[in-house]
């Protein structure tokens, strides 16, 4: 809601007076006017432009926060509104007297004390106040349940009855955060599907819901699909699939043998909220009824009212003589009750998957409302058909269902979908699905698990550009594996929290991948050998859960694993002479630095360099260390007193400078520098090198 409030009335409502605030001050204060704009639009069904004209809050408001004037009827709406950001707004006792002694200076007429923002509406509140028709509704909008405390309620009560000695002139309502949060579906809800269809041969019943069946042609048909297209399917468990086998024979046949058509195929059903019949004859079977249908989902024939169309785009005058016959159900305010079983019980007699039939799981729908209306702005799809978003802009319920399974706390979902992506779909107690999606996923925590699987995918391909054989094998056979041991290895508490920065998080992932996957190598060969088959250790549960276990308890100790085997690395890889030791531990062992020593900070390329500098510049101490003998966090930054890696100092220096092009992997003591100009990595060189030629 918060998102939604800040986007909607950007622009549209006074904000002069809340200049001098700092952004969170700023924000509650708009947030509020938000609120009682969101409050005029559900009750008098304006724009949110209108809406955001009709906020008068501010200095010299007289606890009215909002005003509306019907156009050309003596209706008028006076709105108070308190937000939370917690949802737990309420209306104090004294606010109740505000509002109360603003709504009487109203009823008097008496408009001077208002701020300038009530000037527009004086003319047609004037001509309201004056119309012995007058109705006044006293709006209370709260981000937070939509109940009144005693106090505040008492003060209401006894302004009704003031006010309605002679007559019902004053009513109130208190609208809450479901309100609003309905609102805003409805807002994104799609815009009902209306048709008509002339129907012969019909028969009707009416219990335990009216029903029609009977034979429509399918020009008629073709006419829904023009005009509505997939909205037509918005209640299927799946879109129309393009060009299958199936809507090839469907088409054939309306081409070829379009008198046949009836015969040779099973019809479609309609699900509808209402149904009017508009009799062209006799009341009766043999005489044809035009239909008029509202709120029109087809449930099942999707494929045929695609074919249907496409045919007859290519002949119209042949498929003009084919009928198809038609079923019409009116489930009225019973829909919810019905629909799902309707839906099921037509599709399980044809091709449709597991895949499909979660698109009737609400949770599904659910997901895609907080994909739409939280901050993301990404978009979800689930349905078989839609086509995927592009993977800036969105994810499919497969690519978040893989996501899932990985994060899962144990690695049998993640070896579940390396076998087939299908196996997440299976319902049951010991089915992926529920365990997936029982517990609907915020779509924060979707889109970030997406995320871990997308870096961790990248990450991979560098990795096997660098292995050889058997090891690159494992990182391609292995990457649902490693995805699932990579988020065991990072911090998902905060995963739902829309204000958590995740790109420290992402920045972490290819250092972990490396990690996992040199581990993994390491353990798979000597825990089953290395003539093992890879195909069936990743797809065995039990074998990767002992794999798991051994790769997370030496990530975890902060082991540093086996250098590979030759024939596991590139030729370009292979190392000519003895693998040099890490910088911090050489220097550290060597006890040649104290503590103290000063260390700076100095960029390696042009684009590194063009993206901290002025950042750097911005402190003089942004750029300085001190050496401390530790074997891990060896710095100590000057800028802030913290202890941090080499390579981590770097990376936090990246990440305040904004450096959004950075590279996925860093060598960090290359880029602390000695007052001498000799990097800690230069410096450990000579130091291994003198050792070399002593030895």
């Amino acid at each position: 809601m918060r998102t939604a409030l800040l986007r909607n009335y950007s622009g549209l409502i006074y904000e002069e007076d809340l200049r001098g605030y700092d952004q969170a001050a700023r924000d509650q204060r708009f947030l509020s006017r938000a609120l009682a704009a969101d409050a005029v639009r559900i009750v008098t069904g304006c724009d949110h432009e209108a809406a955001g004209r009709a906020v008068i809050d501010g200095d010299r408001d007289q606890g009215i926060d909002a005003i509306a004037v019907g156009e050309g009827s003596p209706e008028v709406w006076l709105v108070q509104a308190k937000s939370s950001d917690a949802g737990t707004a309420k209306l104090s006792r004294d606010d109740a007297l505000a509002f109360a002694d603003g709504v009487r200076l109203v009823d008097g007429r008496n408009f001077d004390p208002f701020n300038d923002r009530m000037q527009p509406f004086l003319p047609r509140l004037d001509a309201a106040m004056g119309d012995s028709r007058l109705r006044i509704t006293l709006v209370v909008a709260l981000m937070g349940p939509a109940t009144l405390s005693d106090a505040a309620t008492g003060v209401m009560e006894r302004l009704l009855e003031d006010a309605n000695n002679n007559g019902p002139l004053l009513r109130y309502e208190v609208l809450g955060s479901a309100d609003f949060y309905q609102r805003l579906r409805q807002d994104i809800a799609p815009d009902p599907v209306n048709v008509t269809a002339t129907m012969r041969n019909w028969l009707r019943r009416d219990v335990p819901f009216e029903a029609w069946q009977g034979t429509v042609a399918v020009r008629d048909l073709a006419g829904w699909y023009e005009q509505h297209r997939d909205a037509l399917y918005e209640q299927n468990v799946r879109k129309s699939l393009g060009l299958t086998r199936i809507n090839s024979g469907i088409k054939e046949t309306l081409l070829k043998e379009p008198e046949n058509f009836w015969y040779f195929n099973n019809g479609i059903t309609v699900l509808c909220d209402r149904i009017e019949p508009h009799y062209l004859g006799r009341r009766r079977g043999d005489e044809s009824v035009r239909l008029t249908l509202e709120g029109v989902s087809v449930v099942n024939g999707a494929q045929t009212v695609t074919a249907i169309h496409e045919a007859m785009e290519l002949d119209p005058d042949a498929v003009d003589d084919a009928d198809v016959t038609v079923r019409a159900f009116s489930l009225g305010p019973e829909r919810e009750l019905y629909a799902t079983r309707i839906t099921e019980t037509t599709n399980t007699q044809n091709d449709v998957s597991q895949r499909d039939f979660i698109a009737l799981d609400p949770a599904q729908a659910e997901i895609r409302e907080d994909f739409l209306l939280s901050g993301l702005g990404k978009t979800y799809t689930y349905k078989r058909g839609e086509p995927d978003p592009a993977p800036e802009a969105g994810c499919s319920v497969e690519h978040a269902a893989v996501a899932l399974a990985c994060a899962y706390h144990s690695p049998e979902l993640a070896v579940r979908a390396s076998k087939n992506v299908d196996l997440l779909w299976e319902r049951g107690t010991r089915g992926a699905y529920p365990r997936l999606f029982s517990e609907v996923p915020s779509a924060y925590r979707l889109w970030r698990s997406v995320q871990v699987r997308s870096a961790v995918g990248a990450a991979l391909e560098l990795e096997r550009r660098r292995l050889h054989g058997r090891a690159a094998d494992m990182a391609r056979r292995g990457d649902l594996l490693i995805t699932h041991l990579v988020f065991q290895l990072i911090d998902q508490d905060g995963m739902d929290d829309p204000n958590l920065d995740w790109q420290p998080i992402l920045h972490k992932v290819p250092t972990l991948t490396s990690l996992v996957l040199s581990w993994m190598i390491f353990h798979l060969d000597a825990e089953f050998g290395r003539n093992s088959f890879l195909s069936s250790t990743f797809s065995d549960e039990t074998r990767c859960k002992t794999l798991a276990k051994l790769v997370l308890d030496d990530a975890r100790r902060g082991a540093t694993a086996p250098a590979l085997p030759e024939d596991y690395q590139t030729q370009a890889m292979r190392p000519r002479k003895p693998r040099r030791p890490n910088a911090v531990p050489t220097l550290v062992s060597a006890g040649l630095l104290v503590d103290g020593t000063p260390l700076t900070y100095r960029p390696q390329s042009d684009p590194e360099r063009a993206a901290v500098k002025s950042w750097l510049a911005e402190d003089p101490r942004r750029d300085k260390a001190t050496w401390v003998n530790d074997r891990v966090k060896c710095l100590l930054w000057t800028y802030d007193g913290k202890q941090y890696s080499a390579t981590g100092l770097v990376q936090r220096i990246w990440d305040l400078a904004g450096y959004e092009d950075a590279p996925v992997s860093v060598q960090g003591p290359g880029r602390w520098t000695l007052e001498n100009g000799l990097s800690l990595w230069d410096f450990a060189v000579q130091l291994f090198e003198k050792e070399a030629e002593e030895d």
